[in-house]
C-alpha cells in the first residue's frame, strides 16, 4: 500500500480489511479512459456482514458505521486491484440503504462512507453523490454502495 494513504488511514484510525472475493459472475473492480468503476460492495464487522433494516432493526449511526465498513471494503478491493496510491480520488457514490418506509435520513447514512474518503484522500473534493432507500438488498445487508474513482 502507498505509504501517503497508509499515514492518512493510521492517522484517521482506519484499517482496511482483506478484500471480498466477488460472489458472482463479476469483477470487483473494472478500469477504462482513466477511470476506475467499483462494483457495489457490503460492509463486514468481524468477519461477518453488517445486515439489517435501517430504521429498523439498525439506527442511523450503526448504517453510517456500515457505509463506513463497506467503503473500507471499497478502498481494500481497490488496493488489491490497483494499488490506492494510483488512485487521485473518489469521483462519484451511489449509496443504497436498505430502510422502512418511512426512513428519510439516507444522507447521514453516507456520510459514514464520504468520510473515509476525506482521510483518505485529503485535500481532495468530495464526489458527487446519491443517497437512497430500498426495499431489499442482497443476502440482507443494510448498505450497499457503488462508486467511480479516477487514477492519478
Amino acid at each position: 500500500m502507498d505509504q501517503l494513504i497508509e499515514s492518512r488511514l493510521r492517522k484517521a484510525n482506519l484499517t482496511l480489511p482483506n478484500a471480498v472475493k466477488p460472489f458472482g459472475a463479476y469483477a470487483n473492480v473494472s478500469q477504462a479512459d482513466g477511470l476506475i468503476y467499483v462494483s457495489g460492495m457490503a460492509g463486514f464487522l468481524d468477519g461477518k456482514l453488517i445486515k439489517g433494516i435501517v430504521g429498523d432493526s439498525i439506527d442511523v449511526e450503526q448504517a453510517a458505521f456500515a457505509a463506513r465498513q463497506t467503503m473500507l471494503m471499497t478502498l481494500a478491493c481497490l488496493d488489491e486491484a490497483i494499488g490506492l496510491g494510483k488512485i487521485s480520488r473518489c469521483i462519484r457514490l451511489t449509496v443504497y440503504s436498505r430502510t422502512t418506509s418511512d426512513f428519510e435520513q439516507h444522507p447521514a447514512v453516507a456520510n459514514g462512507a464520504c468520510d473515509v474518503l476525506s482521510s483518505v484522500f485529503e485535500g481532495q473534493p468530495l464526489p458527487a453523490r446519491t443517497a437512497i432507500g430500498v426495499y431489499t438488498l442482497p443476502m440482507g445487508i443494510a448498505v450497499e454502495i457503488d462508486s467511480v474513482f479516477k487514477l492519478s
